[in-house]
């Protein structure tokens, strides 16, 4: 970025911060898609198909900077794996299969790389207002390859015209009359920072987290973005419950019990007031 470029970008920082409604509609992010999700609802359960994916996806990739402090190792056996499958992946992290899954990046490095501390994954699916359909709107939020190439041939440009401004509002998910808001998110991602249409003011401190076939699956399914990030997203909504399949079906013995012994009270209490009668 040259000199003149550099102080166009400083000026539409000022501007934007002149002009808070103009940021505002700048940083509201496009809503997550609504995805269906076996697990969910009372009788809904985790595939266990799913779960292996999806564990092998947190600890291949998230944990080289997030941990899941709440799950051991050997959690993971509920799962499928063997003892010395649980062992191997807890020894690729230095640990043991009755350690929790802690990241092997330390504070200072994260602080260091990013400027702040991944957060624990143990419960952020439901930290999250949107829970799964939000976690994996993130992960696959980022800009593609060819929506990539547009913000850096624009980029290339002295100064980003308004035919360039239509293309990267289509890009960005933004009103294209925020033209200076459209051009501040572009120089952003020209300076390296980290744009997810998904994400509220878009702009965020963790890079692209995930690629298609980061990860060899033993099942064969085919490790695309879109399934890595659902997979591992169905993983770590068990994660922040682990007995919420037991919860549920000890809820649904419960409300059975509940209608028999109501069916039971009202019989008994005809029968009582039928002789007063």
């Amino acid at each position: 970025m040259n000199f003149k470029k550099a102080i166009a970008v400083s000026m539409m920082f000022l501007g934007l911060a002149a002009a808070p409604q103009v940021a505002s509609a700048a940083g509201a992010a496009v809503a997550p898609p609504k995805l269906d999700w076996g697990h969910k609802g009372p009788f809904g359960r985790f595939d266990p198909a799913q779960m292996k994916r999806g564990a092998q996806v947190a600890v291949e990739v998230c944990l080289a900077c997030h941990s899941i402090k709440y799950i051991k190792y050997d959690h993971l056996r509920h799962w499928g794996f063997t003892e010395d499958e649980v062992s191997e992946m807890a020894g690729n992290n230095d640990a043991t299969k009755k350690d929790p899954m802690i990241s092997g990046l330390a504070p200072e490095d994260a602080k260091e790389s990013y400027g702040t501390i991944p957060p624990d994954l143990s419960l952020m699916v439901k930290a999250r207002k949107g829970y799964e359909n939000y976690l994996n709107a993130i992960l696959t939020g980022y800009l593609n390859d060819e929506e990539t190439e547009i913000v850096e041939a624009a980029n290339e440009d002295e100064k980003i015209d308004d035919e360039e401004v239509k293309k990267l509002a289509k890009v960005f998910h933004m009103d294209p009359h925020n033209a200076d808001a459209i051009r501040m998110a572009a120089a952003r991602i020209g300076m390296g920072d980290n744009f997810n249409k998904y994400f509220p003011g878009h702009f965020l401190a963790m890079p692209t987290p995930m690629t298609a076939e980061q990860v060899e699956y033993a099942d064969g399914t085919e490790a695309t973005l879109e399934q890595e990030a659902k997979d591992v997203t169905a993983f770590l909504a068990w994660a922040s419950e682990p007995i919420q399949e037991q919860r549920k079906a000890t809820g649904i013995w419960v409300i059975l019990y509940l209608v028999v012994l109501t069916a039971m009270l009202y019989m008994v209490k005809k029968r009582i007031w039928a002789r007063l009668h």
